[in-house]
């Protein structure tokens, strides 16, 4: 019987196929489903398709498989060894598809069914090309593309079609790779993305279908694992063995994870436990030789403070409400004032918020540096405005965290205000911040170059505290080294070595022809013996306080000795 190729068994059949469908799998069953009216009306006893797809991002391992769309057993008792039709068609990435179809026993197609025949091949290979390109389309918007791990919006599209209610059954990890620049830094990129896509590969074997892995940029990562496997996973991954094979011999390299540990609890939705997972692993990240955090009730309180302080950052140097003091640095050898170094205070609803309320948040944010050229330039207009009136100051020196090291301009910006505000570079010193790890050796030379050949001092801050100060003092041209107050705590206790390395240090120091200033002096002890050893300023509480710009105008007009 020959049929319209358009009737409506077929429009019916065509409707039902062409929904949101992602998948091979999906559309094959909805086929197999809608199949069996359009069949029968074209004495079709049997559909059967292969297909195969090579590797490729989509398809890392590549695909290939078989199924049968269509079998009337009742007409077509035994399955044919050669189908009557067969048709193979490739698709653009070197894949094909194979549609095979045979009448029903005892019938041979028509030339009309057969066209029939040959349009449902073309259909079946157009629409599950389709669906795999759905597939791939919300894949691409959900996952990301250097390791196939979920990425943000995929965390929320996965909880919400495995896990849904059920998030209670579940710990959430946000995972940090530890000083994972160095593996960039010393294998290159593409084996710092090989590393990445392996670990991704093993934290998979691990997990089963109900559970998630997803990469939230750069070395972080959010994972979902059933409660009752939580400790499994954290002893199998704090530390992560792979070997990397690219070239003729493997690499072998050990990662270290930083895991911040959240137990999600009734009625948390999955974002909030996502926060809650990153502020655990932010705690790690303070707690020296602590990997593993559990979240904690007080850390959520201090996590709301510091987004807090950041919200109001902006605002706060908008209406001036962090304030700039100046305490004096003292000559051990005369007692007479020498410099000063610029500190900040936020003066916050009435109340002077401590330095360590916040320096370490907007160092984590990177807005240190906005902080860092606001407290420069104000102390570069007060330098201004005190030699406008016929007052002499001393140099003052001024914070900078070694994140400006990366910028080209920084030295540049730095000339600028002083330009602006007609000031010789003797007025004025750098502090450099924990510089100790900074690992870009020739951007720092060649700041601190620049900065001496305008005259201006260069110190490095807290000098003492880092594994690689000693390089430090060794390879760059500092005029100041100033020690931190941690090395004089134990001055004149027994068996103090402090004493030995702080004697060691400033003699090292003197030899290299560098100014030694020690910060944190509270008692006349430590001034006495930072005098015997030869250290030539200090500052600190026992000389003076943090002042006012109008209280450290006093001293400069005053001559004050301490």
């Amino acid at each position: 019987m020959d049929i319209p190729l358009y009737n409506d068994i077929y429009l019916d059949f065509r409707s039902k196929l062409l929904g949101p469908v992602f998948s091979t799998d999906e559309i094959f069953a909805i086929m197999a489903r809608n199949l069996p009216p359009l069949a029968k009306s074209a004495n079709i006893g049997l559909i059967h398709c292969n297909f195969y797809a090579p590797v490729s991002q989509f398809a890392p391992n590549g695909i290939s498989g078989e199924f049968t769309a269509y079998h009337d057993k009742e007409k077509l008792p035994t399955r044919p060894a050669t189908p009557d039709f067969s048709e193979t068609m490739t698709t653009g990435e070197q894949g094909s598809f194979t549609f095979q179809a045979h009448p029903i026993e005892g019938h041979t197609f028509t030339d009309f069914e057969r066209k029939f025949v040959q349009l449902l091949s073309w259909d079946f290979f157009i629409l599950s090309g389709r669906a795999r390109l759905m597939g791939n389309t919300r894949k691409v918007a959900i996952s990301d593309g250097m390791t196939g791990a979920y990425n943000q919006a995929g965390i929320f599209a996965f909880t919400q079609q495995f896990i849904r209610e059920n998030l209670k059954d579940y710990t959430a990890f946000f995972i940090n790779l530890k000083n994972f620049k160095y593996i960039n830094k010393s294998l290159g990129n593409n084996m710092g993305d090989l590393a990445l896509r392996t670990f991704v590969k093993q934290i998979l074997l691990f997990l089963d279908k109900t559970e998630l892995v997803a990469r939230l940029g750069g070395d972080n990562f959010f994972i979902l694992t059933k409660k009752e496997r939580q400790n499994e996973f954290i002893e199998k991954f704090r530390v992560s063995e792979l070997s990397l094979s690219q070239g003729p011999k493997p690499v072998d390299i050990r990662i270290q994870a930083r895991m911040g540990v959240y137990p999600i609890e009734e009625n948390v939705i999955v974002g909030d436990a996502l926060n809650n997972a990153s502020t655990a692993v932010m705690a790690a990240r303070a707690i020296k030789n602590r990997d593993v955090v559990f979240f904690t009730k007080e850390m959520q309180i201090q996590s709301i403070h510091q987004r807090e302080i950041s919200s109001e950052f902006h605002n706060a140097l908008r209406n001036r409400e962090l304030v700039v003091f100046y305490q004096p640095k003292v000559s051990l050898t005369d007692k007479h004032m020498n410099g000063a170094e610029a500190l900040v205070r936020w003066v916050r609803h009435k109340t002077i918020v401590p330095p360590m309320d916040f320096i370490p948040i907007l160092e984590r944010e990177g807005t240190i540096c906005e902080l860092d050229f606001y407290v420069f330039e104000t102390a570069c207009n007060d330098l201004h405005e005190w030699l406008k009136v016929g007052i002499e100051p001393v140099r003052i020196s001024s914070n900078f965290s070694k994140l400006h090291l990366r910028n080209s301009d920084f030295a540049d910006r730095i000339l600028g205000i002083m330009k602006k505000y007609e000031l010789d570079g003797k007025y004025i010193e750098v502090e450099l911040t924990e510089v100790s790890d900074f690992d870009d050796s020739v951007a720092m030379q060649k700041f601190i170059d620049i900065m001496r050949k305008h005259n201006i001092g260069v110190a490095i801050d807290d000098f003492g505290t880092g594994y690689s100060t000693l390089n430090v003092l060794k390879d760059y041209n500092i005029s100041v080294v100033k020690i931190d107050k941690s090395l004089l705590n134990n001055i004149g206790k027994a068996n103090s070595h402090d004493e030995i390395i702080l004697r060691n240090v400033v003699k090292m120091a003197r030899e290299l022809d560098k100014d030694v200033i020690a910060e944190g002096v509270e008692t006349q002890e430590q001034a006495d013996y930072l005098k015997g050893i030869n250290c030539g300023s200090a500052q600190g509480f026992l000389f003076d306080k943090p002042l006012v710009r109008d209280d450290f105008q006093k001293r400069l007009i005053g001559e004050v000795t301490y």
